[in-house]
């Protein structure tokens, strides 16, 4: 059976190791002697962060690179509204009102700009990205990977009213961005884009305005037809008219006029016969002789050039400018994300923690091995 001293109830524990005495009264931290645990590992620690720094210079090359390319748009001005000049022209001139004014060529382009649909079809047709596809997308998955990737990260904008300083500027604008892996990639993908916008644009007002014109073509060429055909009837019955006049006349053996001889007679409204059967032939050979009747209506001649004139219009000849560039599409010379010095840094950071923890740990370790090993020498 083992017993325990007096005296070593009365003082703390000791333990003698090697000339050195440890004493455990509280869970105190020294600072002092864990920073001198770590001057003794010195080397080891600097070694361990420099090749953690040189890991993280390597990660840092290895890494994707991306470069945005950015441009501003305002409304368009007169200079880009020029191409629309003559066919807007026209259309104001035959009444069609088309509200096309600067602001909302402008909208209907950023509308366009943000659509997914279009986001996808422009991309998937790029150089760019069959040559991603090559080198990263092997599979249907991969590539519908590679596409949402891009569609969600790498086209981006923003208004004027998003912008924080908006509301000091006077004027509206947009901001739009595309990024790649490279600088060239960057502006001819967002110059690319921007071309297939406003194509898309251009197409849409086209159709817009196809639609309208033709709807109101429809209109007019149906009501002309409709007073055409009242015309005709008209004329038809003014002939037969005639006819029974002049029948009558010569019935009652009115040859001439009935004011030539010098007498008056009471004249039939429904049937006129005081032309005489001579001036009522003529009349009657005159008015057959007309083929359209629109030829004596100037309401019918004018309604038929309107109708012309809607034929005429060259609405495919119509191109499309919406907006004016504040800053064009540029080259980018600076990459996005962060530096290589700050994963460097990072890095560098992260191993010098790791390797201070290690040699803490394992100087606890060593120490707790120790004293379960003495544990019998104190024990009697």
């Amino acid at each position: 059976m083992s017993y325990i001293t007096s005296d070593e109830h009365s003082h703390p524990r000791r333990i003698e190791n090697s000339g050195h005495s440890y004493s455990h009264p509280d869970d105190e931290i020294d600072l002092l002697e864990l920073l001198s645990i770590i001057l003794k590992r010195k080397y080891l620690i600097a070694g361990f962060t420099m090749l953690a720094l040189l890991a993280g210079i390597g990660v840092s090359y290895l890494m994707p690179q991306r470069w945005t390319s950015s441009t501003v748009l305002v409304p368009a001005e007169a200079p880009q509204l020029r191409s629309m000049e003559k066919v807007l022209t026209e259309l104001a001139v035959l009444n069609i009102k088309t509200d096309i004014n600067p602001d909302s060529l402008l909208s209907d382009f950023m509308r366009n700009f943000d659509s997914r649909t279009l986001r996808e079809k422009y991309l998937v047709n790029t150089t760019y990205f069959k040559e991603l596809v090559q080198d990263k997308a092997d599979s249907p998955e991969m590539r519908n990977h590679l596409i949402n990737a891009i569609l969600n990260g790498n086209i981006d904008s923003h208004s004027s009213v998003q912008d924080k300083d908006g509301d000091k500027k006077e004027y509206r604008y947009y901001e739009i961005k595309y990024t790649a892996e490279t600088p060239t990639a960057a502006r001819d993908l967002l110059e690319g884009y921007i071309n297939y916008v406003t194509t898309v644009v251009e197409q849409e007002l086209r159709q817009r305005l196809k639609y309208q014109v033709d709807m109101l073509k429809g209109k007019e060429i149906g009501r002309y037809e409709f007073d055409l055909v009242q015309a005709k009837n008209l004329h038809q019955i003014k002939l037969d008219r005639l006819q029974y006049a002049l029948d009558i006349a010569r019935s009652a053996g009115l040859k001439k006029p009935s004011w030539s001889n010098g007498t008056a007679i009471q004249d039939d409204p429904d049937f006129s016969v005081t032309l005489g059967a001579d001036g009522l032939e003529r009349k009657l050979a005159i008015e057959k002789s007309i083929t359209d009747p629109s030829q004596l209506s100037a309401d019918l001649q004018n309604r038929r050039l309107y109708i012309e004139k809607l034929n005429n219009l060259k609405i495919d000849e119509l191109t499309v400018e919406p907006f004016k560039y504040m800053r064009a599409p540029y080259e980018p010379i600076k990459r996005d994300g962060p530096k290589r010095m700050l994963i460097a840094v990072l890095f560098a950071l992260a191993g010098l923690v790791a390797s201070c923890a290690w040699v803490l740990l394992n100087s606890v370790m060593k120490r707790r091995s120790q004293t379960i090993d003495l544990l019998p020498e104190r024990v009697k």
